[in-house]
């Protein structure tokens, strides 16, 4: 790793957008049909609100739980996430339980109950029995919501109780899939490293990758999520954790102003809930701190309910005026300022030019 980009006892971090190095030009256009290319380094100071609000409420309820640990997901040094194959995999596997029981309740259910009306009618008149058969199936998906409501957590614990004497073999399984999948945005050394089929990893400069902003078409209208592309072998990265489809794309782009604030390393940690136990471990957040006053137990005591009708409602309709399209970009005109092979010998030392690097597990 480059002196650039390591993090050294004395405390020299990697990405600055004040010191954004010279960059190669890439070998394809970065335009991207119906995806919107994110400035760098121009800052709103805007955090995403509904992932703010998700992560108190969950900060609120694991407040006991939280240790100031380099082991955690989110914290003053990193944000781990889960990429590729293997958060499609977790989310299929969470999701798997609830859609299993939400099936047999209201798929069988309603097969039952049409069935059991036809024979109760069997002898009515054909209006009658068309009647009660809409009435027992309407009916039934009614009656299956509150069914599914009520009984979900049973499920569900019930489920995971039957799991028990499994959990070592399970927990090494669930371990092997985080890690494999294991990607991360490194305040520490100002590196991205995102996780490749087969074990490997890409892992390179923070200011190598373009983020967009892309288009989703689902039922139900047009959504947003938040992509990255590596500049300089073209893999680009759409299956993560971190960057969920959202409604808005307000949403989105202020969490690619988050992330960029995490990773330049002149600025304060976001003030997201999740960062908030690690704040005063962070020299510079630290210093802003104790100059603003801030509340070192600001979210996790918060009234979130109150909150969301004065402060966040302000919040929320700052994020949706924002000018976003009037940001401007430290990075791009560092393109082109140095051609490739000079690049390259450039970081020879170093394992930041978009390397492969092979999964140690």
């Amino acid at each position: 790793m480059s002196e650039k980009h390591r993090l050294t006892e004395q405390g020299d971090t990697g990405f600055r957008a004040d010191q954004v190095p010279n960059l190669p030009e890439s070998e394809t256009s970065r335009k991207r049909l119906g995806e919107d290319p994110q400035p760098v380094g121009d800052y709103a100071g805007i955090a995403p609100y509904y992932r703010t609000c998700e992560d108190a409420a969950a900060v609120q309820y694991q407040d006991q739980n939280i240790v100031e640990s380099e082991d955690g997901w989110w914290n003053h040094q990193q944000i781990r996430f889960v990429s590729g194959k293997a958060f499609v995999g977790i989310s299929a596997l969470l999701l798997l339980i609830p859609y299993a029981w939400g099936t047999a309740v209201l798929g069988g259910g309603e097969m039952l109950a049409v069935y059991y009306s036809f024979l109760l009618t069997s002898e009515s008149p054909r209006i009658v029995q068309l009647f009660v058969v809409l009435v027992a199936g309407l009916g039934w998906i009614a009656l299956s919501i509150y069914i599914l409501i009520k009984t979900m957590p049973w499920v569900t614990g019930g489920f995971a109780l039957l799991l028990r004497p499994f959990d070592k073999l399970l927990g090494k399984l669930l371990d092997r899939g985080l890690e494999a999948g294991e990607s991360a945005f490194s305040r520490a050394t100002g590196e991205v490293s995102f996780a490749l089929p087969r074990g490997k990893k890409l892992t390179a400069p923070f200011e190598e990758f373009d983020a967009y902003v892309e288009r989703v078409i689902q039922h139900g209208g047009i959504f947003y999520r938040l992509i990255f592309v590596h500049r300089y072998t073209g893999k680009q990265f759409t299956q993560t954790s971190l960057s969920r489809i959202e409604p808005t794309k307000e949403e989105v782009m202020a969490l690619w102003d988050m992330l960029q604030r995490y990773m330049d390393a002149s600025q304060p940690l976001p003030d997201m809930p999740r960062l908030e136990p690690f704040r005063h471990l962070d020299p510079v957040t630290a210093e802003h701190d104790q100059q603003t006053g801030r509340d070192p137990r600001f979210w996790r005591d918060l009234d979130l309910e109150v909150w969301k009708q004065g402060e966040g409602a302000e919040w929320l309709k700052r994020q949706t005026e924002y000018p976003w399209n009037k940001r401007t970009c430290k990075l791009t005109p560092q393109i082109g300022k140095i051609s490739m092979e000079a690049y390259r010998a450039k970081m020879t030392s170093s394992s930041d030019l978009g390397e492969l690097k092979e999964f140690a597990g």
